[in-house]
């Protein structure tokens, strides 16, 4: 439905951006925590530094003073005394084994080694370049020995203890972002929670009005230029609420679908959802699409529904109360010039019974006109009628108006799509009922027991009508037609 979003990461760290005195002072701000420290000096900036740019004494236990019995006993250590380290900085693009090497046979006395050694360099060190910097150390006697690339500089920036030094030479603070993002989380679920409240636990049919943030003009849509294409809110129906947001039907139109041949239909001619606003002329346009939709199969209808996406994170405010316009909550949300308040958009077809069908995998085909003609009825067949049994008689009263008749072929060859004619036998208040013919097919008996394994109850029925088995090569007759009114024949209109 929502158009992923790429998680938010921080690049690398920009350590080219610092001159070497400053990737210095960063270099030895990280040193701090790195050891206990008797003292650290910067050697670097004050030039004629003997290779040290930092220069360290790591703290050292005190040795044990020998028995007073010793003839000879060693000199106190001073309390300043402590391991010497020397930590070199180069701030350069490239730091390979032969450098590593020449920067250790410059910097580091064979005689007089350091205890502890560090090369710090943004740059990525190789295995070669760690090989020939292990055996250097080692080979002059330095105790113990680090090498800092950009890797290890910023897994040391990234450490919570270091956030201060992170801000301080790159403006970055993950700290300040971690609060940010407790406010973000705290200010979407205090709106879903909001919206639960308002809405309950089953929202389904409840309304909620969308509202621009920047809108200054509601609720005068004269005031708004471009009103029709751009709308600064919108009613929407709620059918549910999801993980990231709450689900609202944005358009519900007539469409087609066979499922043989794996195509589908819509016509925008008509939004069905019950939240929009129709003018006269707009309620017979709905009459004259629904009358061609009517004439398609039944197992043709369907209906192309778009759901769209409120996400909980997007909403600046919320009006739990409404107002005298519109008494649903009211929702306050910065509007995109293409999505308006909604993140995302899932469109999918619904069948009989409220069965979902995915569009993917269907082609799209052209069932449906540009334009639409009045609707109108057929021949009206007053002195005939349909004969049926009497459970689906009795079962037409609890259909919504629809009926489906399975007979022999050419028992009612008289009768065309649009035809109205009454059901024998069947009134309701004094009256005849009538039915509206919508479509008339001939089917083989092949193709209807092939399709008992999917409806079961369809054998029952069929068999029940013709009073017999269908036989697999002989041609049935299926009528479908619609339950209607005699004042909609005198209106010249079909059902509604």
């Amino acid at each position: 439905m929502v158009k992923a979003h790429v998680s938010r990461t921080l690049g690398p760290i920009h350590f080219e951006d610092l001159d070497p005195h400053r990737f210095e002072d960063l270099v030895r701000q990280l040193a701090y925590d790195f050891r206990v420290w008797k003292s650290i000096e910067s050697t670097g900036r004050g030039g004629a530094d003997d290779g040290f740019d930092v220069r360290a004494y790591e703290h050292a236990e005190q040795r044990e003073e020998r028995d007073s019995s010793d003839e000879e006993q060693d000199e106190p250590r001073h309390p300043m005394e402590g391991n010497l380290w020397m930590i070199q900085c180069k701030r350069e693009k490239e730091v390979g084994p032969s450098k590593v090497t020449r920067i250790i046979a410059e910097g580091v006395d064979t005689e007089d080694p350091p205890y502890g050694y560090v090369l710090a360099a943004p740059v990525h060190f190789s295995k070669a370049a760690h090989d020939k910097f292990r055996e250097g150390l080692r080979s002059r006697g330095v105790m113990e020995f680090f090498l800092w690339g950009a890797g290890e500089l910023e897994d040391m920036l990234y450490q919570p203890k270091n956030d201060r030094i992170l801000f301080a030479f790159f403006g970055i603070s993950l700290v300040t972002r971690r609060r940010s993002r407790t406010t973000e989380v705290r200010a979407t679920v205090s709106a879903k929670n909001k919206l639960m409240r308002a809405l309950g636990d089953e929202p389904r049919h409840k309304t909620v009005l969308l509202r621009d943030l920047a809108d200054e003009q509601y609720p005068y849509e004269g005031e708004v230029l471009d009103f029709d294409k751009r709308p600064r809110w919108q009613e929407y129906d709620v059918v549910e609420f999801a993980p990231q947001g709450i689900v609202v039907l944005e358009r519900e139109e007539f469409a087609y679908v066979d499922q043989e041949k794996m195509q589908w239909d819509a016509t925008p001619a008509i939004n069905l959802s019950r939240t929009v606003e129709r003018r006269s002329d707009d309620e017979h346009a709905m009459l004259a699409v629904k009358g061609h939709w009517e004439l398609f199969p039944r197992r043709n209808r369907a209906k192309l529904v778009t759901h769209g996406l409120v996400r909980f994170d997007s909403i600046a405010l919320i009006d739990d109360r409404g107002d005298s316009d519109y008494s649903c909550p009211h929702i306050f949300i910065e509007f995109d010039a293409k999505r308006g308040g909604l993140a995302g958009r899932r469109s999918f077809l619904e069948l009989n019974q409220n069965v979902r069908k995915s569009l993917d995998g269907l082609s799209r085909t052209s069932v449906f006109p540009k334009e639409f003609s009045p609707p109108a009825f057929g021949t009206i067949h007053a002195e005939r009628a349909l004969s049926v049994d009497e459970q689906t008689r009795a079962a037409t009263r609890h259909l919504d108006g629809g009926i489906t008749i399975y007979c022999e072929q050419h028992q009612y060859e008289f009768l065309k799509a649009r035809d109205v004619i009454p059901i024998d036998g069947m009134s309701q208040e004094g009256k005849q009922v009538l039915v509206k013919v919508t479509n008339i097919q001939v089917r083989k008996g092949a193709e209807i027991i092939a399709l008992y394994d999917n409806d079961p109850h369809l054998r029952h029925l069929v068999e029940r009508q013709l009073g017999r088995e269908v036989k697999p090569r002989e041609r049935i007759e299926v009528i479908e037609a619609s339950t209607i009114y005699a004042w909609q024949i005198e209106q010249n209109r079909p059902v509604i």
